[in-house]
């Protein structure tokens, strides 16, 4: 083992606020490896540096030198990707990537973040991220752009969803379709949550947080009244749509 491999974990931190010289030392080291074995992302050293310039990089250091980094990118108020991520190869098989992940998902979290989504490149990356509970997008992935040219994409969420279900009734609730309104006449649909709001309220008890198409159809119902029964897209501002349909609460009427 070399003495760069042997490390002490009272000696790792990570740092969302990285400095030049330890952006640098990641430029190095990723140089390094692309001349040595041709992989790493040094050939997506311009997006790195754009996105640690927006303040969306992470840096895990070992005596304040750089083993590791994450970027992420806003997809939009509720949801984030993650789009790279590396490890100093001598530092790799050690438990640096899970502490750096787990404290992105800590700070993301903290800023409201409610899912994280991202692209399996390369392809035998996805058993590293599912260990990290990352998971497939159910259904028919293909057909709603939950892929990105032939890479897979997984999510995981940082917040516990409210479950759906069909087993009751309830006072309110929200129905979603996987499929267009056109397409969904007299079909039951796909999801159902039994709406429960925080006590004196209109903010959900747990939120909704789908995998879905902005094309889906989404009925929004209370007792017998039907308050909005359309596209996701057109459902109004209470929603957070991308490839997650997101509900935090709803508005009085």
């Amino acid at each position: 083992m070399t003495k760069e491999a042997e490390i002490s974990s009272d000696k790792i931190q990570v740092s969302f606020s990285p400095t030049i010289n330890q952006i640098d030392e990641i430029e190095k080291w990723l140089i390094a490896e692309r001349k040595k074995t041709g992989e790493g992302f040094y050939c997506n050293w311009n997006i790195i540096k754009s996105l640690f310039q927006k303040n969306q990089l992470a840096a895990i250091t070992h005596n304040k030198k750089a083993i590791g980094f994450a970027t992420w990118s806003y997809t939009s108020d509720l949801t984030a990707r993650i789009d790279i991520v590396e490890i100093k190869p001598t530092y790799r098989n050690k438990g640096i990537g899970r502490a750096l992940i787990m404290r992105l998902f800590h700070f993301l979290k903290e800023r409201n973040i409610c899912v994280v989504g991202l692209q399996c490149s390369p392809s035998n990356s996805e058993v590293v991220w599912k260990r990290l509970g990352f998971i497939d997008f159910p259904g028919n992935p293909e057909k709603y752009g939950f892929y990105i040219d032939e890479d897979k994409r997984l999510y995981t969420m940082l917040i516990p969803p409210l479950q759906p279900s069909h087993d009751h009734e309830s006072y309110e609730t929200i129905e979603l379709w996987n499929d267009e309104p056109y397409r969904t006449k007299d079909i039951q649909p796909t999801y159902k949550w039994h709406i429960v709001f925080k006590n004196g309220t209109r903010e959900l008890l747990k939120p909704i947080i789908q995998p879905g198409h902005y094309d889906w159809r989404i009925r929004w119902q209370i007792k017998d009244k039907i308050i909005v029964d359309n596209k996701v897209k057109r459902f109004g501002n209470e929603i957070d749509f991308g490839n997650f349909i997101i509900i935090k609460e709803l508005p009085n009427l």
